[in-house]
């Protein structure tokens, strides 16, 4: 009968096991509630200073340099601030001077959510010829004689 040891290899797998285990969940009891996005032009390349609006929620914020942007928080009707709530909607609407306004519609469910990147179209002017005739000079009657006055007259 041979009376052999238990090998210290067990204990200590069993250690790292349950240290791995534990590790795991941790994270995910800790999870930040926030929303995280980033702005690009239609090439790709981030946009800073583009405004981030958040509906329901009462909260407008910009990007930063690299066009990225965070929400993890939310404001009342009385302006307080409030957490992100649990299984909703919520819609990103993003503006920049000389740019379309894009939305984005995010269910959000817990945690943190990373958005595929959102990108503006610029805004688009159409220039035509006009039919009419706007040279001043070939106006009927340039004399302001029209019965017209101004302050001081």
């Amino acid at each position: 009968m041979s009376s052999r040891a238990p090998s210290p290899r067990i204990p200590a797998l069993r250690a790292i096991f349950v240290l791995l285990l534990g590790a795991g969940m941790v994270p995910a009891a800790l999870a930040k509630a926030a929303i995280h996005g980033t702005v690009t032009d239609r090439t790709g390349q981030p946009m800073s200073r583009v405004n981030v609006r958040v509906v329901p929620g009462n909260v407008e914020i910009v990007t930063d340099d690299q066009g990225k942007f965070t929400i993890d928080y939310l404001r009342d009707a009385a302006g307080n601030r409030t957490h992100l709530t649990r299984r909703t909607t919520y819609t990103f609407e993003m503006y920049k001077l000389g740019f379309q306004l894009a939305k984005a519609d995010v269910d959000y469910k817990h945690g943190e959510l990373e958005l595929d990147p959102v990108a503006l179209a610029p805004d688009t002017i159409s220039v035509r010829a006009s039919a009419t005739d706007v040279d001043p000079a070939n106006a009927a009657d340039t004399n302001a004689q029209g019965g017209g006055s101004y302050e001081g007259e």
